[in-house]
């Protein structure tokens, strides 16, 4: 990962200067230098667009090669289709409860400005990373999951319960979390590569990120201020409050989910992959493990798609298609207008005056006669 982005910004940084000073020979400063920085960087997100429809393509031959019959070459990279079974017992979601085999967890205080013009908190106060030995049933045979997938389409669940509120602060009252708070916040990124290239599918890493207190984070109380929809609705009914004026009240905003929340409430984020869910998996294959797992120092990672093949290779045409025309449309658009902008707006730079290197000692003229 460290590698992937240390390339990025590498790039990003040449093209920035290469069009900055391309752009500076024919504009004006401080105009050139400007325009030039602002092509380098959509240039760079271009190609970006490029290198995801590259990816994208490579997974949708993978996946058209194994309906065929997989190649379990070692070392080989191969995509793996099928149910995700646990090998043993399943995990224990820390907040919701449900079981799954995969799950990844994030933690995050309430705000404190709960105005509609204040940012929302994306800052995790707690982050951790849970697995327990799987493998996916192919008709092909199993094959086993080493080391964290990349989810790419995870959806978070934000566990907003009573239940779980009383669930979250137990968990992290009894967990034992690795500090990664303050300067050392640096080192998640190492923590990543050791998830990812875990090589006996089970993992158990639990990251505090920050020194919030936890009655902070979960303040106290925070069960009884939840207020559900299902539960006001049915205080509501109770209370012989009518149907329609009800409707209405949601129509101008006042029944959400939100707004029966009578104070703030923390972020608790779930991504889970169940047991049985059909899932389309990328990755190098280990003969020796029979298992799909990264090799060290390697910058290809397990990654997870959810889905059968049929859909996963639908979105991965569609993804293909869309990143190859906007790519290349953003970029002869943003190329025809500097092309116009060079040969109808470019002004001549002014010369730098000539230095005369011709050096004269001036000395005054009582001096030469003397």
């Amino acid at each position: 990962m460290l590698k992937g982005c240390g390339l990025s910004l590498l790039l990003l940084a040449v093209l920035v200067a290469g069009y900055m000073y391309a752009f500076d020979q024919v504009f004006q400063r401080p105009e050139g230098l400007i325009s030039g920085g602002i092509s380098g960087l959509i240039t760079f997100f271009c190609i970006g667009a490029l290198t995801n429809a590259w990816t994208a393509w490579s997974d949708w031959s993978l996946i058209s090669k194994a309906e065929f019959g997989l190649q379990l070459n070692d070392g080989c990279k191969i995509a793996v289709a099928g149910r995700i079974r646990p090998e043993g017992e399943p995990l224990k979601a820390p907040f919701s409860g449900k079981p799954c085999v995969i799950c990844e967890y994030d933690v995050c205080k309430p705000e404190v400005d709960t105005s509609d013009s204040a940012d929302e908190n994306t800052a995790s106060d707690f982050a951790g990373f849970l697995m327990s030995p799987c493998k996916i049933q192919t008709s092909w045979g199993d094959v086993r999951l080493l080391g964290f997938p990349m989810v790419d389409d995870a959806i978070a669940d934000n566990c907003l319960s009573s239940s779980a509120i009383s669930a979250a602060r137990e968990f992290l009252q009894n967990t034992e979390f690795e500090d990664r708070s303050g300067m050392k916040v640096v080192s998640v990124l190492a923590v990543f590569g050791e998830v990812w290239s875990d090589d006996d599918g089970r993992v158990v890493r639990h990251l505090r990120l920050t020194n919030t207190p936890l009655d902070q984070v979960i303040p106290f109380g925070s069960e009884t201020d939840l207020m559900t929809i299902e539960e006001a609705a049915a205080i509501d009914a109770a209370a012989g409050v009518n149907q329609e004026d009800d409707e209405e009240d949601e129509d101008e905003g006042e029944l959400t989910e939100e707004n029966r929340v009578f104070g703030p409430l923390p972020k608790l984020i779930e991504k889970r992959i169940e047991p049985g869910e059909e899932v389309v998996v990328f990755g190098i294959y280990d003969e020796a493990r029979r298992g799909l797992m990264p090799r060290k120092g390697s910058m290809v990672v397990n990654r997870l798609k959810r889905g059968t093949a049929a859909e996963v290779a639908a979105k991965l045409r569609s993804s293909v298609m869309t990143n190859v025309i906007g790519g290349l449309l953003v970029l002869a658009i943003l190329h025809g207008v500097i092309a116009f902008a060079v040969i109808n707006l470019a002004e001549p730079k002014e010369p730098a005056p000539p230095v005369d290197n011709d050096v004269r000692l001036i000395v005054p003229i009582n001096q030469q006669l003397a």
